[in-house]
């Protein structure tokens, strides 16, 4: 009786383990709950409902800027509140990695307050956003990395970029899958990062599916080479760009990365050279041969331009 106990547990711990996308699911679908929170609370203006949901000492990088502490993380988001004091964060994607969550969302709203020195002017906003969580043990944020279109929001509020329709926003399905694929899909992130530094384009293109959608910053293309047309944006003033990868959370057929792009302009006159550093981040659809088939790019073009000025 003993042995058939024995075989049947093991069996059982196998068993889950090959199906279970993250190994306490528990704890994932908790992690998962208090991620889905933090936006609707921001939504509906209950901005000091998000402190419960944060580590009192959470070390905060939203668009460069550094905060230290629940108290002060608070107070930055509620920042927003004044000059888009209707603005909604609707979420496209929520990938939960164990105690790590990669985000897609777009912010909606009008500018009915000043934004920096930029008086109101009603405009409409719809701006894409990519957040990457880190969870500690209770499952409350302990580390935030935002990166959101920060050109797009400043030539939408000056009418640069007219908003006539707010974007229809739902939640995006993924896929149940097991432990197998999702180190295959974390490697064909790693590889889509360490191809780009070593301009491996064959090794990249076999990462890619053939008809690949791609929306980078906005622009929107499909294939191949639209994706290469992205990646080299920024290769001609800055030859040696390399990416340097910070998060890569996957989940199911999804996953997202978060890199930061660093570069020297004009490499080749050592007199008037200038580190550039920046931050991007990227949202994957796999298809079932691990191929990425769909993608989502969202970075703050005005972090690498201002500082080539």
């Amino acid at each position: 009786m003993k042995k058939i106990i024995t075989t049947i547990t093991l069996f059982a711990t196998c068993f889950a383990s090959i199906n279970a996308q993250n190994t306490d699911t528990k704890y994932s679908e908790k992690v998962r709950v208090n991620a889905t929170n933090f936006h609707q609370n921001f939504s509906t203006g209950d901005f000091d409902k998000n402190g419960p949901l944060v580590n009192d000492k959470i070390y905060v990088n939203s668009n460069n800027a550094i905060v230290i502490g629940r108290d002060k993380f608070v107070a930055r988001i509620k920042r927003f509140h004044t000059p888009f004091p209707t603005l909604k964060l609707k979420d496209r994607i929520i990938i939960v990695d164990e105690n790590n969550v990669g985000l897609l969302y777009i912010m909606q709203g009008t500018q009915d307050g000043p934004y920096g020195a930029i008086p109101p002017g009603g405009k409409k906003i719809n701006v894409y956003a990519a957040e990457f969580f880190t969870m500690d043990d209770e499952a409350k944020m302990k580390e935030l990395l935002t990166i959101t279109q920060l050109d797009h929001l400043v030539k939408q509020i000056k009418g640069d970029e007219n908003v006539n329709e707010y974007e229809t926003v739902s939640m995006l399905p993924i896929a149940k899958s097991d432990v197998k694929n999702k180190k295959l899909l974390k490697k064909a992130i790693e590889s889509y990062v360490q191809n780009f530094n070593s301009r491996d384009w064959n090794a990249l293109d076999a990462l890619l599916d053939n008809n690949v959608k791609v929306n980078w910053n906005g622009k929107i293309g499909a294939g191949k080479q639209a994706v290469k047309e992205g990646l080299n944006k920024y290769t001609t003033i800055l030859p040696d760009l390399t990416f340097h990868l910070e998060r890569n959370v996957v989940e199911g057929n999804r996953g997202a990365l978060a890199y930061t792009m660093i570069g020297i302009s004009n490499a080749d006159n050592k007199s008037q050279t200038k580190r550039v550093e920046a931050k991007e981040g990227a949202h994957f659809l796999f298809n079932k041969a691990g191929k990425i088939i769909e993608m989502v790019v969202v970075s703050n073009t005005d972090d690498i331009q201002n500082q080539l000025k």
